[in-house]
């Protein structure tokens, strides 16, 4: 499973991550965090299993990596 949900500190709403290497997901321009557990639950679902989306005539958003500012700059943070 590439996309988990967490729960966040100090347990009251939850977050959907990269498995691999720990980024959080965005989905459709929002970044998954603050969510309920329900909605981390259904986010992290519909990410690691695309077979269970609907098919479209038109491109949809899917869940992917949020880039850090430093990525979009080019830094590298050293």
């Amino acid at each position: 499973m590439r996309f988990i949900a967490v729960q966040e500190p100090p347990g009251n709403s939850w977050a959907v991550f990269d498995a691999g290497n720990g980024a959080p997901a965005e989905y459709a321009g929002r970044v998954l965090i603050g969510l309920t557990s329900r909605e981390a639950r259904w986010f992290a679902t519909m990410g690691n299993d695309r077979t269970a989306l609907p098919q479209y005539s038109r491109p949809v958003a899917y869940l992917r990596l949020v880039r850090t500012i430093q990525e979009r700059s080019g830094q590298t943070g050293n």
